[in-house]
């Protein structure tokens, strides 16, 4: 099988030039894990695109790594047709990640990853939040910019309807600063929610047609700089779901949104009422970078054999190794300095 990674900053922007990413979201950092992964699986040929300017990221021998042109389009397009599926690996912030994932469908190719209507839910924090607010699942109320908000006597947080990690997002004392601030902005979609205090986790997930596996329960580490959040990094599986109301949420996500495949990411507060969710990323997030090693199995195998029909390997519970994934605000360069095993 004939593999394309379709990393995000391959596209360009109508206009021209590159697509940034948005904060916390490291494309190298995932690239380099996911190829690693992809190496070890049989029968399975994979090709990148890369720019000359592009930070240098270590690939196996047996990546193909195809020049990108001046122009990106057409030499996105030639690898969509050349693959026999392809693997979107961007954010969906701009509507990046639906818009690789349509054309990847719109070509007949096999998608790895999330079908197009399952991300534009998913990539909206208002539209998930209505969803599993719908369908009886724990979900942090979240706020158009021009409703009207419900007294509440906690901080209220500002971020972009269809941010990725925390990207623009910002924390104030009340709901007027919050909504004066946002009236100072011209461009982007804000959200409000009630700052939920709690320990910040995600959830790694792999899931099929009819299954979901949890692969990771992780630890997030979030510092706030000048009323702005900001993603440190990750700690994989440092939370212990030994009664499984973690994988019975998870199960409930992917319910309530139809079309999530492959890799998926749960954000969540942990709270002394429960789990609640916070977002839904429906592509690989950052916890992927140290997950075979907390494992001790082939994430990328596992995808492959649910993709042939077969037993996805689960591994055995009981046997993770908590893994440390740091990030800072420069490009990951070396994906060995950047992991922690304990």
């Amino acid at each position: 099988m004939k593999i394309f990674i379709c990393e995000h900053a391959c596209i360009a922007l109508p206009a021209g030039g590159k697509v940034l990413a948005p904060a916390g979201f490291r494309g190298d950092m995932l690239l380099e894990a996911l190829l690693s992964d992809i190496s070890r699986v049989g029968d399975v040929a994979v090709s990148i695109l890369r720019a000359p300017d592009c930070n240098a990221i270590h690939t196996p021998r047996s990546t193909s790594v195809v020049p990108l042109h001046s122009d990106a389009l057409t030499s996105v397009t030639a690898c969509i047709r050349d693959a026999d599926a392809v693997w979107p690996l961007a954010p969906e912030s701009n509507g990046m990640l639906e818009s690789i994932s349509k054309t990847v469908l719109q070509h007949h190719k096999i998608l790895l990853g999330s079908t197009p209507d399952a991300v534009h839910l998913a990539g909206s924090k208002y539209r998930t939040s209505q969803a599993l607010r719908a369908a009886g699942i724990p979900v942090v109320p979240t706020f158009r910019a021009q409703a009207n908000l419900p007294a509440d006597p906690h901080a209220w947080v500002v971020k972009p309807d269809d941010g990725a990690g925390c990207s623009d997002t910002h924390i104030f004392s009340h709901r007027q600063a919050a909504q004066e601030w946002i009236g100072t902005r011209s461009s982007a979609d804000y959200v409000l929610q009630p700052y939920i205090s709690g320990r910040p986790c995600n959830l790694s997930l792999l899931c099929g047609d009819e299954d979901v596996f949890l692969l990771g329960c992780n630890d997030q580490r979030v510092a706030v700089s000048d009323n702005q959040f900001h993603y440190m990094g990750t700690t994989v599986n440092s939370i212990d779901d030994q009664d499984g109301e973690l994988m019975r949420l998870a199960r409930g996500v992917i319910a309530a949104i139809p079309g999530l495949w492959g890799y998926v990411g749960i954000d969540l507060i942990i709270t002394d009422q429960g789990p609640v969710v916070l977002e839904v990323n429906p592509r690989m997030t950052m916890s992927h970078a140290g997950l075979h090693a907390s494992i001790g199995a082939n994430p990328a195998a596992m995808l492959f054999d649910m993709l042939r029909g077969g037993d996805c390997g689960m591994p055995a519970a009981g046997k993770n190794r908590q893994v440390s994934v740091d990030v800072d605000d420069h490009q990951a360069r070396n994906r060995d300095s950047s992991l922690s095993v304990h």
